[in-house]
């Protein structure tokens, strides 16, 4: 097992804490989702997604809160952070370099911008495991911006493009491009800091100081090497050549930092360490980190982002030990999974049956009936049973199989052909030029049924044409000869003599619980009010019979003297 990285921890009482506010997985999903079904053009001038799709997606994610921000000028928003990883990911295409109109253009134009939905690259991705759909994930983003002489050019990396959520500004590009910022392997460096992270405390704040400290003693040309060399016109680089800083934000000293200063290490590799926190782990939800509440030094910040805590699900994929998402299907036909990461490739199975409750650590879905019969009016291979129960360890309950069989049993597809006959008889040779499909060889469906009805009675046969209604099926004449119903009188069956039985029927409720400190408890108090329960410590949910509810009360009753209770009815 790898050692521990030796670094200190940190109080963070006093300061603000960052958890990320988005699900990058989810939200790629939602948005997914959403430009497979449209044609979406892109805006002419920006190339930005139009506003009213805008609008839409963010709805769709609940951050209606970030609409406000669409089309501002001061930079990009999560939706637009999303749209661009969905490029670099492959699922979709469009034209990210533009044209010049006119010989005085001095930016591109985007006309006629389509977005391009992928499907065998997505696809491609769905069919991966859970470990291997964050690995991919998570390479995309450590390779971003390192493309060399790419459309990105020097600037996309953590010293000079500022995170989608973090609070820190970067350093000035002036000279970028000169000096050593070309050769450093950004891949590289992101990859070596990911497996130090891993190697912290999982759910403990460690102190970032701490961590630069370690990487000074320990790794000191991790992310500039001694010696950087010459740039591409033979002249010689200085290590910290390309770094400025200065007293306020917007007016920069000149000057760059030496590179023997004793604390240079600090001011240039320290600082891309805070940055490097607040960009990929904390995006993908690998780290939560804390800022110092007021600030008054330099720019850009400096030991401003104190600590950072590791999660644990992000020490389990470094190792490759991303446990696989848990799934329960309940007898109130609830659906629980229970995943480290949003769970893809499960809730792509689950959604043409189901529909989503909640997305909390948790996640519980609903067996719905329209959904699932439309699902399969679409595609007649799906199987909700074989699904199901590929995706659970345990059987399904018997009431959601018996429900799902008659599902299944109703979603046979009716196609109604307006303006077309159904015709029935034996096969006659006018009726070549007016088949549109045969059925069987006395079925087939026809076109032009009054033209046929002529040709027919031209050649001296009998045909009989019935006119349905637009609200009912018209009945044949009883002499027809046909295998549908006729008019006249039919004669009722013989009623069998029926046999009395008695259903019975028992009601349960499902409680959920907040945590499992409260679901011991609760249980406890269930028992000595011996009470006959079952308990889900994965789901944390407890289910009981309704003729049990007075026990149940008492229980809740006794734990109110420790609990604020409120209890609410989850919709379906």
């Amino acid at each position: 097992m790898t050692d521990k990285l030796p670094i200190k921890t940190f109080d963070v009482s006093r300061c603000d804490i960052m958890v990320t506010p988005y699900d990058i997985r989810r939200d790629l999903h939602i948005y997914i989702d959403y430009v497979r079904h449209r044609e979406i053009k892109r805006m002419y001038r920006s190339n930005d997604l139009p506003k009213a799709h805008s609008k839409r997606l963010l709805k769709l994610m609940g951050h209606e809160e970030e609409i406000e921000y669409i089309g501002q000028s001061w930079g990009p928003t999560w939706l637009d952070y999303v749209d661009r990883l969905a490029l670099e990911l492959g699922w979709v295409k469009y034209d990210t370099k533009g044209v010049y109109v006119g010989y005085t253009s001095q930016t591109p134009s985007f006309p006629d911008n389509f977005i391009e939905f992928l499907e065998d690259n997505y696809k491609a991705y769905l069919a991966k495991s859970p470990l291997e759909q964050e690995q991919t994930l998570l390479e995309t983003l450590i390779h971003r911006g390192t493309q060399k002489r790419s459309e990105q050019g020097y600037d996309l990396n953590e010293f000079y493009s500022e995170s989608i959520l973090g609070r820190l500004h970067g350093f000035t590009t002036w000279g970028a491009a000169t000096g050593v910022m070309p050769s450093l392997r950004f891949s590289k460096i992101r990859r070596f800091l990911l497996d130090l992270l891993a190697r912290c405390e999982p759910g403990v704040w460690c102190s970032t100081a701490s961590l630069i400290a370690y990487l000074k003693k320990h790794h000191p040309y991790f992310l500039i090497p001694k010696n950087p060399g010459k740039n591409r016109w033979n002249k010689k680089v200085s290590r910290y050549g390309n770094f400025y800083e200065g007293k306020s934000l917007y007016s920069y000293n000149r000057d760059p930092i030496p590179d023997d200063a004793p604390d240079g290490f600090e001011r240039v590799e320290g600082r891309y360490v805070e940055r490097f926190l607040e960009g990929i782990p904390l995006i993908l939800g690998y780290v939560d980190v804390a800022y110092a509440k007021k600030y008054h030094g330099g720019y850009p910040e400096r030991n401003r982002l104190r600590a950072f805590r590791v999660h644990p699900h992000f020490v389990h994929l470094m190792r490759g030990e991303l446990a696989s998402p848990k799934v329960t299907v309940q007898p109130n036909f609830e659906i629980h999974v229970e995943a480290e990461f949003y769970p893809l490739h499960v809730l792509h199975q689950l959604l043409p049956f189901a529909k989503v409750l909640t997305t909390d650590r948790v996640i519980t879905l609903r067996l719905d009936r329209q959904t699932t019969a439309a699902s399969l009016a679409e595609d007649d291979n799906l199987n909700p049973i074989a699904t199901l129960q590929r995706l659970v360890d345990r059987p399904l309950p018997q009431n959601v199989r018996i429900e799902l069989e008659e599902w299944m049993g109703h979603a046979d597809v009716f196609t109604l052909y307006s303006g077309f006959a159904l015709w029935e008889g034996q096969k006659q040779p006018e009726m070549e030029a007016f088949t549109v499909e045969e059925i069987s060889p006395n079925l087939r469906i026809v076109h032009s049924s009054e033209a046929l009805f002529s040709q027919l009675e031209q050649a001296r046969l009998a045909p009989l044409l019935i006119r349905h209604k637009k609200d009912a099926l018209t009945l044949l004449p009883a002499a027809a000869k046909t295998i549908f119903p006729k008019q006249g009188k039919q004669r009722a069956p013989k009623r069998k003599a029926k046999k009395r039985i008695t259903l019975r029927r028992e009601t349960y409720t499902t409680l959920h619980l907040p945590s499992t400190e409260v679901l011991d408890r609760f249980s406890a108090l269930l028992v000595s009010q011996r009470c006959l329960f079952t308990s889900d410590k994965h789901s944390l949910t407890i289910t009981y019979a309704q003729r049990y509810e007075d026990q149940v009360k008492a229980a809740i009753k006794t734990l109110r003297k420790d609990y604020t209770i409120r209890i609410e009815d989850v919709k379906a």
